[in-house]
């Protein structure tokens, strides 16, 4: 039953990511040739902004996560039913505050940001995207944790796959007939109601002994604060950038800035998908056997950084023939920016460095002295971001991104293996130094590597041929540093 769920959720979570890549990677281009560049950028903007506001929710989402793990592995009922109870009515409370800032983003933004488009169709937009996620946030929130810890992701992947086919259809077909972006924005409103009432359903039927409560008012998740002042500093790194370009700049470098962002914001959904489906085995081994988990830590390092290495290596080599292809034809601003993907390769390999150290740090109870990291670290990148945007645009948020974000690689490296594991840092060191050498070595040969695209099929090709190449040399190179890597594999993950 174990090995059933972690193959679905593999399954279920790269290969419906996939889809809704293949599908997304459509929809900015029909939005740049059919209502321009401006209105794309506006749409990335606003995304990015309540993407923060989703915020709200982040810190309950993890502490609930945590606090679950054991109850779930103990088959505790009533103390699984206290935890859900006490995060669904921290939910409920949170999205009148969520649907008041709507309201006043809807009022505000048209003011702020600097566009063509007019105050009524931003109002509008605003108003329909952020309902979309008031409805989830007070609904089925909850739900998707008790799934996820679970070990079902498959079933939130499944229905979050569904609903994002569906949505991309609906975008694809009338942004071709040229239909009115409001009534687009509208149409996904009711398709993210449709996708609570699969929700509900699922949990009638598979969870009938879940009985949700009215919490007591003293009863609290811990570290919740914490936690949402981590995420709140995670989510600048990848949400603050075009909020800044939009705001000091304008819409259409964002939209310069979201093409290149769609690539590795895709492949990290795609990563994510797969990691996010397996962290509850981190959870469960943290809580039998620490000495166990060690290995299995060192075991997804390898895994998760490699991968990346590995994609990001890759995308330094085709990025730019790629964005070249996808924006042929237009002219309303220069999309070709050479120095652009090594900065996103870069803000990518950094950021997942510290995914499993930094998962650690929750688990053992140490959020809160990693959310004081996360605050500085987010300050940092603000400040920054608004010194070198004005003076190197696209380049200078990326850059301020960079600069910002080994700080807490080095603080979740320390305390995961120095404070909680009580060994060297050698293991992770060493798996992070081959990997990031990898990364190195391909830049620098990068200009002896004679690549010729002129069309999406040889960029296929040489996409598929440059991953099956560094993947069999990412993959030596992490079993060199990390020679336990296939016997912990096997012992925890495959015969589970």
């Amino acid at each position: 039953m174990k090995k059933s769920k972690l193959l679905k959720n593999v399954i279920t979570g790269f290969g419906g990511q996939f889809i809704a890549i293949i599908l997304g990677l459509i929809v900015p281009r029909l939005f740049i040739t059919s209502y321009g560049s401006d209105i794309n950028g506006l749409l990335g903007t606003i995304t990015q902004i309540f993407t923060y506001m989703a915020l709200m929710e982040a810190g309950i989402g993890q502490a609930a996560r945590n606090a679950l793990y054991r109850p779930i592995s103990q088959k505790d009922q009533t103390e699984i039913n206290n935890v859900l109870s006490v995060a669904q009515n921290y939910f409920r409370r949170l999205s009148v505050y969520y649907v008041a800032g709507v309201i006043a983003l809807a009022f505000l933004l048209p003011f702020v940001v600097k566009t063509k488009v007019s105050y009524l169709t931003i109002f509008l937009i605003v108003i329909f995207e952020g309902l979309s996620g008031a409805i989830s946030f007070y609904f089925i929130q909850t739900q998707t944790i008790l799934l996820s810890v679970d070990g079902k992701s498959y079933v939130n992947n499944g229905i979050v796959l569904v609903n994002k086919i569906i949505g991309y259809t609906v975008k694809i077909v009338m942004a071709k007939l040229g239909i009115n972006i409001i009534l687009l924005q509208l149409a996904y409103f009711v398709i993210t109601i449709a996708k609570v009432l699969v929700y509900k359903y699922y949990i009638r039927k598979n969870y009938s002994w879940i009985k949700l409560k009215k919490a007591d008012k003293s009863s609290k998740l811990q570290d919740r604060n914490a936690y949402v002042i981590t995420e709140i500093a995670w989510t600048i790194f990848s949400s603050t950038d075009m909020i800044v370009l939009s705001t000091l700049i304008s819409t259409q470098l964002s939209s310069v800035y979201s093409i290149y962002n769609m690539i590795f914001v895709n492949l990290n959904v795609l990563l994510n998908a797969v990691y996010y489906s397996l962290t509850y085995l981190l959870g469960y081994a943290y809580h039998e056997n620490i000495k166990n988990y060690e290995g299995l830590h060192d075991a997804f390092i390898s895994t998760f950084l490699g991968i990346m290495t590995v994609l990001m290596s890759v995308c330094y080599l085709l990025t730019i023939p790629f964005v070249t292809l996808y924006t042929k034809g237009v002219t309303d601003i220069n999309y070709i920016y050479n120095q652009l993907p090594i900065m996103f390769c870069l803000i990518q390999l950094l950021s997942w460095s510290r995914y499993v150290p930094g998962n650690l740090t929750a688990l053992a109870g140490y959020a809160k002295r990693t959310s004081y990291i996360s605050l500085i670290e987010a300050i940092t990148n603000i400040i920054l971001s608004v010194i070198l945007a004005p003076k190197f645009g696209v380049i200078g948020v990326t850059l301020a991104t960079v600069i910002a974000l080994p700080l807490k690689v080095i603080w979740c490296v320390y305390v995961s293996d120095k404070i909680i594991l009580k060994r060297s840092y050698w293991k992770t060191v060493s798996i992070f130094g081959v990997n990031y050498l990898f990364f190195g070595v391909i830049v620098f040969m990068s200009k002896f590597i004679p690549l010729s695209i002129n069309s999406y099929s040889s960029f296929f090709a040489w996409g598929v041929l440059l991953t099956l190449v560094f993947g069999i040399i990412g993959i030596g190179l992490n079993l060199l540093v990390n020679r336990s890597y296939w016997t912990v594999i096997k012992k925890s993950i495959l015969k589970r």
